[in-house]
């Protein structure tokens, strides 16, 4: 599948009714709309209180642990993106999917159940000038809609724990190229410290 006809299969996807599209999710994914568009949304943090803030968002001081993981997700982004098809599954505010356009990606697809995060991400890659070879789409990563076999790299970032497993890894072998790669890291999962903290 050439990138122009991955591009309009994205631009019918993205036409479809939001109605249609969001009357058909299961419960536990709309909460996840709901709480993935109040986390992202910047107005509605930026004038919440100190104390429920730090409730809410505490947890952040401790991903300063992980820089050697970050460095090295960085750099296999970088070494795998070019002249590829690079999806950033359940992308948040995309900023693996901007970093596979600056790597060269040949289309940097960046794919997250909340409208928020579609919009801040798109505002995100027209000020870090990549909006040519980027696209953002809300969508289930359950059931993506994409064609099958239309993605040569694919990262899955600290999300997995959000999805059912059993639909989301036949999604990602469904639309994953034959010899593809997929990196999936979940947050803070090997660090015992984090661990206990989780519990």
């Amino acid at each position: 599948m050439t990138k122009q006809e991955l591009l309009q299969e994205l631009e019918i996807l993205s036409k479809k009714s939001n109605e249609e599209w969001l009357s058909g999710l299961e419960e536990r994914k709309l909460k996840e709309i709901e709480f993935h568009n109040q986390d992202r949304d910047r107005n509605f943090v930026s004038q919440l209180p100190k104390d429920i803030y730090e409730k809410l968002h505490g947890n952040k001081k401790f991903y300063g642990t992980v820089k050697l993981s970050s460095d090295y997700v960085e750099n296999w982004i970088k070494q795998h993106s070019k002249s590829k098809i690079f999806l950033d599954y359940a992308c948040g505010n995309g900023f693996n999917t901007i970093k596979a356009a600056k790597s060269g990606a040949e289309l940097a697809i960046g794919l997250d159940i909340s409208n928020v995060s579609i919009e801040n991400a798109r505002k995100i890659a027209i000020k870090e000038e990549v909006s040519g070879n980027t696209y953002f789409l809300q969508g289930d990563c359950e059931n993506t809609g994409l064609p099958d076999n239309c993605i040569d790299v694919c990262i899955c970032s600290g999300m997995l724990h959000h999805l059912d497993l059993s639909y989301a890894f036949y999604e990602l072998r469904r639309i994953l190229n034959k010899g593809g790669v997929i990196l999936c890291i979940e947050a803070l999962d090997y660090n015992p410290l984090i661990k206990l903290y989780r519990t």
